[in-house]
């Protein structure tokens, strides 16, 4: 074999190694930019189009400590689902909670043949009291309790986030909420965005 044969041979080989770590490097840094910026907010534009406000860090789902009555709730029975979530008062009198739940209802109505990939929660500081007509009305919501301490501590926030909407992803990650005064079309744009990219849940 001559020395011209062996150099073209060597560079070809050395050209297609670079070619593959290529193929795996760029994915492999895109992936982890995505991290970065899905948990930290490095980089992400001013400009973005999300309508809720971003939790950075996310709050974690473990960290609220749900609970139905005395039984503690198991973040696997709704693992992989996006989860929709009212906090409220124990028996969602006041029209602010009932809206805040009517929002929430008709999201997912709207999101059609993508709404089985989403549940929705009601989270009070005490044992949920609904009344007949608000269970009926929302049938399939998961009527649950936390305590204060736990949630606001969680959220960063120094009071009970009243009637307020947030979003939990598959992974369990608080990463978006909504103030009581957001229309619910708000919610609906950002869920669609969201479902529409994931590829978790």
């Amino acid at each position: 074999m001559t020395y011209e044969v062996i150099m073209t041979t060597t560079t070809s080989i050395n050209k297609n190694r670079f070619q593959l770590a290529l193929v795996i490097l760029i994915p492999s840094i895109a992936m982890g930019l995505a991290w970065i910026m899905y948990f930290t907010g490095a980089w992400i534009p001013e400009g973005r189009t999300n309508k809720g406000e971003l939790l950075l860090p996310p709050a974690q789902f473990s960290a609220l400590h749900l609970q139905s009555g005395e039984k503690s709730v198991d973040a696997a029975e709704t693992e992989g689902l996006w989860r929709v979530v009212v906090f409220g008062s124990t028996r969602c009198e006041e029209s602010e909670c009932i809206e805040s739940l009517y929002k929430t209802r008709q999201v997912h109505i709207a999101l059609g043949k993508e709404s089985d990939r989403v549940t929705r929660f009601y989270i009070a500081p005490e044992k949920p009291v609904p009344s007949s007509e608000l269970e009926t009305e929302h049938p399939g919501i998961y009527w649950l309790n936390a305590d204060k301490n736990h949630v606001q501590t969680a959220l960063g926030l120094k009071h009970w986030p009243e009637n307020r909407i947030f979003i939990i992803d598959p992974l369990g990650n608080l990463i978006m909420g909504y103030q009581v005064d957001q229309p619910g079309g708000d919610l609906l744009k950002d869920l669609k965005k969201l479902l529409k990219a994931s590829n978790i849940g």
